[in-house]
């Protein structure tokens, strides 16, 4: 549990009329990270052919070319409409289909039927891609038309008859006085321009003869002229009125045939969505026999597996292959960094693994800090929050989140179940320092919360106490981890200069500093021993990093008084809450009537006050993790352990291989 999984590295060999059923079972299994033969990396590639690509990966790539065609079709359907806060609560939980194991072919000849029974697709798609060009085009014959209108003229006027053109265009309003002089500086006597103002735009009519209109040519192109043509005959509003019937025309189509294409979709969607990972996975198995190696007989697999897994593989593979198959694996020394990682610790740990992740995941020779972090994160956000009714609700929160969302998120699964424990924790810890929505009960109830031991308003300097004992606590863990992993992997120099040295100066500043402020007697002979123990620290200190020694004084300290910070927020919380419940209750000593006013108040202020402090304990506990802590002994840059495994979210595998 404090250190990653043991890694093996593993080499199969097998006969090659077992070759396909190997990598079955090895994907279906999903605990072998492969190594392919054509990595540098592989150490048996020098004595092994590297086997061609399989034509089938084209074939299945083309199936799911046809399958990716349907559902781009299916994306265009409009999604209903929700909040999003329902959506967030209510996600959709998919149904997975059960299959089973089968030639691929077989999986050719039933999408194949599927895509003959939905041959009527391929028309949706035009009608639709036609109607949408349709309501393109209308929208825009009424917005020309509606411009129109001011002139009262009938719209076939407009364009070339024999002896006259029309024309009409939008013009920037203070583009017009320019316009309107390049074109009369065109000295055409018999033109007639007219303008009417819509707004940022004005509509221009320009009456000339036809003869005379390439003269005006290069004063009426866009953009500073745009010009507007209808295809509509008649007045206006006659115009108008037949416009928006096809549109309402074109509409309701559109509508028939988005429904016809949701039926279908929920008809076949499912099954589809099936076939297209089954595809996809016998695709990935398909890829992967690239990765192995070959000789006349054997097809060979090598890679990476933890250690508790190498039973399974053994027997999984033996009763595949009929004993024809030999496994061998090598143990893996910790200090060998190019072996994957994999956590290893138990179900209630695991969520917690994401916070390591979100820093860095450990090395393979590192310890593991999930088990560390998990309680002390829950520990000093609980201590930051110090509301028990905070601590209620944010339970609640949890729980709720980790029923609705978590079945459906794994990520949001993680996130609500470590919310439930900060949660107990902040109930805890805040029913010891009193609070209850801040000082809500004495306040309005004259009642005395019960189990108070600390409470950080009355007594700051006790929790102040509090938070550098916590700190040294801290600090001192990380460094004894240091510490063991330097003795484990025989860095003695680094052991004693870098944590060491200063398992030897805390106790002497300590002697010192109860006797400087007189705290406590202190023997004469302690004395001249901690001013010993002190003096040898630092020449330890000034010696290994020279004068950048004056840093490391500093830094330790500053690393100290960081955890300060764990006060300063419970004091925040409850002078916040506390500031609230003043205003509510001044507020409705005012008038009876100004209760509602008072009782928005304190609902909206603790619900803000709630949210403020619950993300600055996590910020905060999770800086006092990755900074304070973590520097002490950790360094992270681990690779993860990516096992080929056949991700299936749409399918549920039910009976054996074939």
């Amino acid at each position: 549990m404090f250190y990653p999984a043991e890694m093996r590295r593993v080499t199969i060999g097998v006969h090659n009329s077992y070759g396909t059923r190997m990598v079955r079972d090895l994907h279906d299994a999903g605990i072998l990270e492969i190594i392919s033969i054509r990595d540098e990396k592989s150490s048996i590639s020098e004595m092994l052919e590297k086997p061609e690509r399989s034509p089938l990966t084209d074939t299945i790539s083309d199936y799911l070319l046809r399958l990716e065609r349907v559902f781009e079709l299916f994306s265009e359907i409009p999604v209903q409409e929700e909040s999003l806060l329902k959506g967030f609560l209510s996600p959709l939980i998919i149904t997975p289909c059960p299959v089973t194991r089968r030639p691929v072919r077989e999986l050719y000849r039933e999408i194949e039927e599927l895509l003959n029974e939905l041959d009527r697709i391929p028309g949706i798609k035009e009608e639709l891609a036609f109607n949408k060009e349709e309501k393109e085009r209308l929208l825009k014959e009424i917005e020309a038309v509606e411009l129109l209108k001011p002139l009262g003229m009938r719209l076939e006027y407009i364009g070339d008859s024999e002896f006259v053109s029309i024309i009409a265009g939008r013009v920037d309003t203070e583009k017009v006085p320019g316009l309107l002089q390049d074109i009369e500086g065109a000295a055409i006597d018999e033109i007639f321009l007219s303008q009417v103002e819509t707004g940022n735009q004005a509509l221009v009519l320009i009456v000339l003869p036809r003869t005379r209109k390439e003269e005006i040519a290069g004063h009426i192109r866009a953009p500073r002229f745009q010009s507007i043509e209808v295809s509509y005959p008649g007045m206006p509003d006659e115009a108008l009125a037949q416009m928006k019937a096809e549109y309402s025309g074109v509409i309701a189509e559109t509508d028939r045939l988005v429904t016809e294409l949701a039926t279908l979709r929920d008809s076949y969607g499912a099954r589809l969505r099936a076939l297209r990972e089954e595809l996809r996975i016998e695709k990935e198995e398909l890829e992967i026999r690239t990765s192995c190696g070959k000789t006349g007989e054997t097809t060979f697999i090598e890679g990476w597996a933890r250690a508790d897994d190498i039973g399974r593989i053994e027997s999984t593979l033996d009763t595949a292959a009929e004993g024809c198959i030999f496994i061998h694996s090598d143990r893996t020394a910790r200090d060998k960094d190019d072996a994957p990682v994999d956590y290893d610790n138990p179900w209630w740990l695991k969520p917690f693994e994401m916070l390591t992740t979100t820093f860095a995941r450990p090395l393979y020779r590192e310890i593991d800090p999930t088990p560390f972090i998990a309680p002390i994160f829950v520990l000093f956000f609980g201590l930051m929050m110090g509301d028990a009714a905070y601590g209620i609700i944010l339970t609640l929160c949890g729980l709720f989140l980790y029923s609705r969302i978590g079945p459906a998120d794994p990520g949001m699964r993680d996130m609500s179940f470590i919310l439930v424990f900060c949660g107990i924790s902040a109930t805890l810890f805040g029913a010891i320092q009193g609070g209850w929505f801040g000082d809500f009960l004495p306040r309005y109830f004259d009642i005395t919360p019960p189990f108070v031991l600390l409470e950080p308003l009355k007594d700051p300097i006790a929790f102040f106490q509090l938070s550098l004992l916590i700190g040294v606590v801290h600090i001192n863990l990380g460094l004894f981890l240091a510490f063991f992993q330097n003795v484990k992997s025989g860095a003695y120099r680094t052991m004693v200069f870098e944590q060491g040295v200063w398992f030897i100066i805390q106790p002497c500043a300590a002697v010192l500093l109860a006797s400087f402020f007189a705290w406590t007697y202190i023997p004469p002979m302690l004395i001249t021993v901690a001013e010993a123990g002190a003096l040898v620290g630092l020449v330890m200190i000034f010696y290994y990093n020279g004068p950048m020694g004056f840093f490391g004084l500093t830094g330790f300290l500053g690393d100290w008084l960081s955890y300060v910070r764990i006060m300063a927020l419970s004091l925040a919380t409850g002078g916040i809450a506390m500031t609230i419940n003043i205003l509510a209750a001044l507020i409705s000593a005012i008038h009876p009537l100004m209760i509602i006013p008072a009782v928005i108040i304190f609902v909206g202020g603790q619900i803000f006050n709630l949210v403020i402090q619950s993300l600055g304990g996590v910020i905060h506990a999770i800086r006092l993790q990755y900074i304070e802590f973590f520097g002490k002994f950790y360094t992270g840059g681990g690779r993860e352990f990516s096992p080929f495994r056949a991700e299936r979210r749409y399918t549920t595998l039910e009976g054996g291989n074939l």
